[in-house]
């Protein structure tokens, strides 16, 4: 039986920016720890609300959104709070 790759798909949030130094940092440790790949989609082609969890992970998707969510909001920022400060 063949396994899959086990694959974190995201797409932006709207009216946020990718913070270049926190998504490596995610990948690097969706990588080391769950052997898996991590893309960014276009929203309007995902099908279901990101973030899209495929292929084996070999853990709960539970476990896995717990260990992985700080750092997947860490990789996007807006500036809505510049604005209110201003």
């Amino acid at each position: 039986m063949s396994e899959s790759c086990p694959l974190l798909i995201l797409s932006v949030p709207a009216g946020h920016e990718i913070d270049p130094q926190a998504w490596e940092i995610l990948k690097v440790h969706a990588g080391e720890n769950y052997g898996a790949g991590v893309v960014l989609a276009a929203a309007a082609f995902l099908r279901a609300e990101p973030p899209m969890l495929m292929g084996d992970w070999r853990a709960s998707r539970a476990e896995v959104l717990r260990d992985l969510t700080p750092l997947i909001e860490s990789a996007f920022f807006n500036l809505d709070w510049l604005e209110a400060a201003m």
